[in-house]
């Protein structure tokens, strides 16, 4: 490698563009962090149902998030990559203008949209291998071209978040483009072929050509422009790779042990490794309570944190699972409370989505006048049978048509705000049992170990309640970094900086469990199953 005026290109830059916040992580070649950098950002809530955020905001946060994170180090930078969040819509010019805000996960908007890809042929549908959703990209798009006809028919390109904060980078004359993980999450997006769903655009009346070409994740987009690196205060002409959806890179980088395999790693530190397959299944299994587990023989799981929560699986291919080996196969694998996505080695995942975790948790605080800290506090207290009830639905949920809204129930003139508080942490921890549930419950092989992660898994007491209610063991890991060292890695494969990206390098990290301690937690699931229904 050459080497510019201040040393060897020895790091790599990692971007998370969250929900509302950016972060940028630098690193070195052994995975080390060397800088961080964060700046926030909020999300508009114009009418109800919909929310929107500025990308200038996005952009305007990147800048002062990476020059925090790489301070005085920037010719040492080797490349860098975004990862981002999942399934919005910007629409813009050729040269990557926004023509109205980016609509996000949040929004639902586009519940009618979502309902008219319920008529699509059954055999289209399929090959999507997730039920629609009026948060996702297809559904939205569709509502633009009836709602917005002047915007949609001026637009050049429909991108993903973190393609347009990539295009900021590389500038107009680098073909927009995104990657196989975050159109995924479009229903746009044939899972088995890799490639759009062009059958499916053409069925809904949308415009194919607003589709972007997909390229790998560690691909090179372009170069950095002379502009962009001014604001960042990077250098001119680094590498720039595609990057990939924030729960793609998160998966890459908590590095989640094979099943039968023992306790896990830690955070991945090197680059991907190229796909590789995986044994059987071992048996569900739980410690018993307060007893530290022997290392799990089962599968292992993925939970992360912030403004929504995220249980990841990763599968192998099967003939019931869209993949591809066997393109024209997966009906069955169609769930209508999971997503199945593709991750950044090519294999495929499925999630199970909670809208209302973080997003949910702020507005009570807010609500309150609480600070976090007080908040997770009230984690610390022990089980009670007279805790009133929190349904935490504020955003709704992903096929969930109940439209329930939030609520405190079995208030009485006794509960304080400490009461209301600690319900609304078990009725988020409750809302995520719900969704390992759904795992469970279309035969994702069910997770005996589960890795903890995220910005909003931190608290220490709120980690015990959570492995209390989900009932499964709990391996934190990361510092809420999971994602941007996950783009870390892509930057790192996509330069070359890791000579076999093959190999592995583990960091030292090895957490230990955070096992259930009570079974209270099950009487108390009930009451709130009791409400919800």
């Amino acid at each position: 490698m050459r080497q510019p005026r201040g040393g060897w290109l020895s790091t790599v830059l990692g971007l998370d563009l969250g929900t509302s916040q950016v972060k940028a992580l630098l690193c070195a070649a052994d995975g080390t962090t060397l800088g961080r950098g964060t700046a926030g950002y909020q999300v508009a809530t114009p009418r109800p149902g919909w929310a929107e955020a500025n990308p200038e905001h996005w952009w305007q946060a990147a800048c002062i998030a990476v020059r925090a994170a790489v301070g005085p180090a920037s010719a040492e930078v080797a490349g860098l990559a975004v990862a981002g969040q999942m399934h919005g819509v910007l629409l813009c010019t050729e040269r990557a203008v926004a023509l109205r805000p980016a609509i996000t996960w949040l929004d639902r908007r586009a519940e009618a949209e979502a309902e008219d890809y319920q008529r699509l042929p059954e055999d289209l549908l399929a090959r999507l291998g997730n039920a629609p959703s009026a948060g996702m990209a297809g559904p939205i798009l569709l509502w633009l071209s009836r709602h917005e006809p002047d915007v949609y028919w001026q637009a050049r390109w429909m991108l993903q978040p973190k393609d347009w904060l990539r295009s900021r980078l590389t500038g107009p004359g680098v073909q927009a483009a995104t990657d196989p993980t975050d159109a995924s999450g479009t229903l746009l997006f044939d899972l088995a072929r890799n490639e759009w769903a062009a059958d499916v655009a053409r069925a809904l009346g949308l415009r194919i050509d607003l589709l972007p070409a997909i390229r790998p994740p560690a691909e090179i987009a372009g170069p950095l422009l002379p502009a962009a690196a001014e604001h960042l205060g990077l250098r001119p002409g680094l590498p720039v790779a595609i990057g990939a959806a924030d729960t793609a890179a998160s998966l890459l980088a908590a590095h989640l042990p094979p099943p039968l395999s023992g306790p896990p790693p830690g955070p991945r530190s090197s680059p991907p490794p190229r796909p590789r397959s995986s044994s059987p299944p071992g048996p569900r299994s739980s410690p018993p309570p307060g007893r530290p587990p022997a290392p799990p023989p089962g599968p292992w799981g993925l939970l992360t944190l912030g403004t929504g929560g995220q249980l990841i699986v990763p599968l192998t291919p099967s003939p019931d699972i869209p993949f591809s080996d066997n393109p024209d196969r997966g009906s069955a694998a169609v769930s209508g409370t999971t997503n199945l996505f593709r991750s950044v080695d090519g294999g495929i995942y499925r999630l199970a989505g909670a809208q209302n975790v973080g997003v949910t948790l702020d507005w009570v605080r807010r609500t309150l006048g609480a600070s976090w800290d007080e908040l997770y506090a009230t984690a610390a207290r022990p089980w009670r049978a007279d805790t009133p009830v929190f349904l935490p639905y504020l955003a709704g949920e992903r096929w969930d048509h109940r439209d329930t809204g939030g609520a405190w129930t079995g208030l009485t003139l006794a509960h304080q705000r400490e009461d209301l508080m600690r319900a609304a942490l078990e009725g988020v921890a409750f809302l995520l049992r719900g969704k390992l549930e759904d795992l469970r419950a279309h035969d994702t092989p069910s997770p005996a170990a589960i890795q903890l992660a995220g910005g909003g898994s931190q608290p220490p007491a709120w980690r015990q309640l959570l492995a209390d209610a989900l009932g499964v063991p709990l391996y934190p890991i990361g510092d809420g970094w999971l994602t941007a060292r996950g783009a870390a890695l892509i930057a790192a494969a996509a330069t070359g900086l890791a000579p076999d990206a093959s190999t592995t390098a583990r960091s030292d990290q090895n957490p230990e469990a955070i096992v259930p301690t009570s079974q209270l937690p099950e009487s108390a699931y009930r009451r709130f199953l009791s409400v919800l229904r």
